[in-house]
């Protein structure tokens, strides 16, 4: 009889365990099906969790994370945030929380952090949950760049022809009595400022018609390439007295591109002129193109870069960061880079950007293929 009842005693708990390893898997798939990242600590903040989310987010391999302190795996600013809220009870949220992954990589996450607790409410550690926002953020910073710069270049427009005619008429008049009074020099000094003036007003102008000059563009086909060594040719006689030497690593046989060669023109022009402005001292802009899923251009400067602060605006109009010009040298008018972004809008590529101050900036352009170049 007892060697009877421990058999089915044996049995039973045969079934329990196998019922609780498949409940165990049901929920661990459960978890791992979750397109969000999971982890979980202990009370002495040791990961004891790695959601396989986790790993392709934070480009950390489970192995490598678990059982290792959380200081040691993330940046000391989460770190931070998470010893300030870890004794709460309730749960702690971070929006648009930027974190550094070991690989380098910025991702913008939404943060959950919440007590781990037992059936009787123990805690045993902290619950962080991790959801990657990274490129809804950067969907939602274009539609409101592409909205700012539609609002903007409409009212751009309709300023830059009606401060067009009054400003012809100043030039006009002031050019005619400089050479009236050639004779009294100080005279003749001051109508020369106005005129300097009146040129400089009407490159701002032209700066906004260019803005707000969205729709109506001839598109053919274009040859990349071209484009950047004719613009640089333009630029030649500038980079040598600035003492900018030109890195060339344009790649050869770069299939063609549907776009307009004068707006692509404007964009180069823009962004070489920028990078000699970059570097008062001289240095060097290396220029390459290369053929990826469509054609990809490189600018590189070694000049004085751009703030972290001021990245997220640099396509804003009227906004620059040129403010102690050199002789000979314009302040900017803050439109170039916006101008600049909506034409790569207008040729359905993408520009981004990468900086660090004191060491240069790099803007990297990518512009899909012509038809005709898919096709062959």
């Amino acid at each position: 009889g007892i060697a009877i009842q421990n058999a089915r005693l044996y049995a039973s708990l045969e079934q329990k365990v196998a019922q609780y390893e498949r409940l165990k898997d049901f929920n661990e798939n459960i978890v791992e099906s979750i397109n969000i990242g999971v982890l979980a600590v202990d009370l002495a903040d040791r990961i004891e969790s790695w959601h396989s989310q986790m790993e392709v987010m934070y480009a950390l391999p489970r192995w490598q994370a678990l059982t290792r302190p959380l200081a040691e795996v993330f940046p000391g600013e989460f770190v931070e945030e998470f010893y300030r809220v870890r004794q709460n009870p309730g749960i702690h949220n971070l929006y648009k929380f930027r974190v550094n992954t070991p690989t380098g990589e910025t991702r913008v996450v939404n943060i959950a952090i919440t007590p781990l607790v037992t059936k009787k409410f123990h805690v045993i550690g902290r619950l962080i949950i991790m959801d990657d926002i990274t490129e809804r953020v950067e969907l939602e910073t274009q539609l409101s760049q592409s909205d700012k710069l539609s609002s903007i270049g409409l009212l751009a427009a309709g300023v830059a022809h009606e401060v067009n005619t009054p400003l012809a008429v100043i030039s006009s008049y002031a050019q005619m009595l400089s050479k009236q009074l050639q004779a009294d020099s100080q005279k003749s000094s001051v109508l020369e400022k106005i005129t300097r003036q009146t040129f400089r007003a009407s490159e701002i102008v032209n700066n906004l018609l260019n803005f707000s000059r969205t729709s109506g563009t001839e598109f053919t086909e274009v040859d990349v390439n071209k484009v950047i060594a004719d613009t640089l040719a333009l630029l030649e006689h500038q980079f040598k007295t600035s003492k900018v030497r030109v890195q060339d690593e344009l790649a050869e046989h770069l299939p063609l591109i549907q776009g307009n060669t004068g707006r692509l023109q404007q964009v180069f022009l823009n962004l070489f002129l920028n990078a000699k402005d970059a570097m008062p001292n001289g240095g060097t802009l290396r220029i390459a193109s290369s053929n990826g899923e469509g054609v990809n251009v490189v600018i590189c400067d070694t000049g004085t870069g751009i703030a972290q602060e001021n990245i997220q605006r640099i396509y804003d109009p009227f906004f620059t960061t040129k403010t102690a010009p050199r002789e000979g040298q314009s302040r900017g008018t803050g439109l170039g880079l916006s101008v600049t972004y909506g034409i790569i809008q207008e040729h359905a590529g993408k520009i981004r950007v990468e900086s660090r101050p004191g060491e240069g900036t790099t803007f990297y352009l990518d512009f899909p293929l012509s038809r005709k170049a898919v096709n062959v």
